[in-house]
């Protein structure tokens, strides 16, 4: 099926780069792509230099050729808006970001719509993929930011699994429009260089199919860098701020407040009923456990998942039964990890297993059983109903 694929370029002050880019595009790199309809969109911020004039006279050469004009407000704001335009007016079902400055080689574009192809969502042009490069005349500081500075936003945007993508800032990309960039949320992107970042994590956690081609950046051929050291200061603030005010991130958050007041419920009773009243140990470890799963059944249904909380006297009773038949794996856990780590290291070690038992073992466990089977905010295929 033939796509209509759209390469946003945006511009300001790029009369030079401009002429030739598109020259190369429509004459060498569109006629080798046969199955699809390849179109340009150039978002120009009303460059003083003539960059508009140059787009129309090569609009009138060219048929697949569109110039959408607007205020400079930042990177961001030009690709928002070239994004909107070319699903909107255009109708791509593919679009493609690109820079008019030839620091990426045009022929990476035959490479992103062959993956396209494939099936990919989203193809990044990774220049940390093996068999891409940055520039070796690069200064040192700058090396060390790109490198760097992207190790440290997979690390807090993606961990574990940093490597989920190699290159988070990079400048061309490949989305795919239907079900993929339709479904981004333009208001929480911003006007800045930061707005690749904040659309890729929000590429990751709608799950859509990503891959990496490795490409070799170069250096500009004219002009000047679009990035500045305020860009860079925000980009390492915003990661942060992304990552904790994830909705996901929030709900774990309280979950592990709601933990931490549990685990204050369990050791204090734990002490009273082991140390003061002298019950069994298995019934000291096991009565401190439920104290603890009831404070945590009641603060997390209020709090941490207030968005589907358990209502009516009737619902409540019925899902803290359920929440008690989950949570008999971690008083299963505790307890037994418990009676058998004082059996080994002695009473004088209660206080201090406590901690590392519930650290390592209930809170996996827990959150996991609350997310699936109790506020269901998981979705497991094979679980769900049909």
């Amino acid at each position: 099926m033939m796509a209509k694929i759209v390469i946003i370029i945006p511009t300001y002050n790029e009369r030079e780069n401009i002429e030739k880019m598109i020259e190369v595009l429509e004459e060498q790199i569109f006629p080798q792509i046969k199955n699809h309809k390849m179109e340009i969109l150039i978002v120009d911020d009303n460059s003083p230099d003539g960059t508009a004039e140059v787009v129309r006279e090569k609009m009138k050469r060219y048929s697949g050729i569109e110039l959408s004009l607007g205020e400079k407000k930042g990177l961001g704001a030009a690709y928002k808006r070239g994004m909107r335009y070319a699903m909107e007016k255009m109708k791509a079902d593919a679009v493609v970001e690109f820079d008019a400055d030839f620091q990426h080689d045009p022929a990476y574009i035959i490479d992103l719509v062959k993956k396209f192809d494939e099936g990919y969502d989203h193809v990044i042009g990774s220049r940390f993929a093996k068999g891409g490069s940055i520039p070796s005349n690069w200064s040192l500081y700058r090396k060390f930011l790109t490198k760097y500075g992207g190790l440290f936003s997979r690390t807090v945007l993606f961990f574990p699994n940093i490597n989920r993508v190699r290159d988070v800032s990079t400048g061309l990309k490949l989305t795919r429009v239907k079900g993929v960039l339709e479904k981004i949320n333009f208001e929480r992107v911003g006007d800045g260089f930061f707005y690749k970042t904040q659309i890729l994590y929000q590429l990751v956690n709608l799950g859509v199919k990503i891959t990496e081609i490795p490409i070799r950046f170069k250096i500009r051929e004219k002009g000047e860098s679009k990035i500045s050291s305020q860009e860079v200061l925000r980009t390492f603030l915003g990661v942060i701020e992304l990552r904790l005010t994830d909705p996901k991130m929030l709900r774990f958050i309280k979950f592990g407040i709601v933990g931490f007041v549990g685990y204050l419920v369990n050791a204090s009773t734990l002490f009273l009923f082991a140390n003061i009243l002298h019950f069994a140990e298995w019934l000291s470890w096991a009565l401190s456990t439920e104290l603890a799963i009831i404070s945590n059944f009641t603060w997390n249904n209020i709090w941490t998942f207030k968005e589907v909380e358990i209502r009516g006297f009737k619902n409540i009773i019925k899902k803290f039964f359920q929440f008690n038949g989950t949570s008999i794996g971690a008083l299963l856990i505790q307890t037994t990890a418990g009676t058998l780590g004082v059996k080994i290291l002695g009473p004088s070690f209660r206080q201090i297993l406590l901690p590392f038992i519930i650290i390592f073992l209930v809170i996996p466990y827990n959150y996991t059983m609350y997310n699936v089977f109790i506020w269901k905010t998981w979705k497991i295929p094979f679980l769900s109903k049909k």
